[in-house]
């Protein structure tokens, strides 16, 4: 039997607590950070604005939505205890009248790609965080949302089918408006 000194003296105190320290630091170096992922939607309509006139729109209901969260934070207890009032809705990008970008912290970003269409009207393209998912569906809710027709067309004169980009029927001749 070895005298207690002696084991201490050739084993480290650093190498028996090496293990433990092992068992207790290695899940917190492969934990997975506890954000959940965000998921990013978009949604594509029609309106038949102008794209003036629909860019002016995005940017009435973005500057309303920021009205409501800033009412809402008034109204909020916390506000009271608060000394930095984030602003909501912040616009983050601006290029009319093609895209229209707004950033929020409790929302995500939402962006409105609008692009105008031949022959009249605007197709707007929302992308935003699945958080903004209720706000995009109330907007586009309130807009005269239209489907274009893709399809073929039939003459006003002789009645056959064709393309609806034709400005004359290829059958009789006759000019389409």
């Amino acid at each position: 039997m070895l005298p207690i000194n002696i084991l201490q003296d050739t084993v480290d105190p650093f190498t028996m607590l090496l293990p433990l320290l092992l068992c207790c630091m290695l899940p917190m170096l492969f934990r997975q950070p506890s954000q959940p992922q965000e998921t990013s939607d978009s949604d594509s309509w029609y309106v038949t604005y102008g794209i003036q006139d629909a860019y002016d729109a995005v940017v009435k209901e973005t500057d309303e939505w920021r009205e409501r969260a800033a009412l809402k934070k008034s109204r909020s207890m916390f506000s009271l205890f608060s000394r930095k009032k984030r602003a909501s809705f912040i616009i983050d990008q601006a290029v009319p009248p093609r895209l229209y970008r707004v950033k929020d912290e409790e929302v995500g970003n939402i962006s409105f790609e609008l692009m105008e269409v031949e022959g009249g009207g605007t197709s707007i393209k929302s992308t935003y965080d699945s958080r903004g998912r209720a706000l995009i569906q109330n907007f586009k809710a309130k807009m005269p949302v239209r489907i274009p027709a893709s399809g073929p067309k039939n003459c006003p004169t002789c009645g056959k089918e064709m393309m609806p980009d034709f400005k004359a029927c290829p059958y009789c001749g006759t000019k389409i408006r």
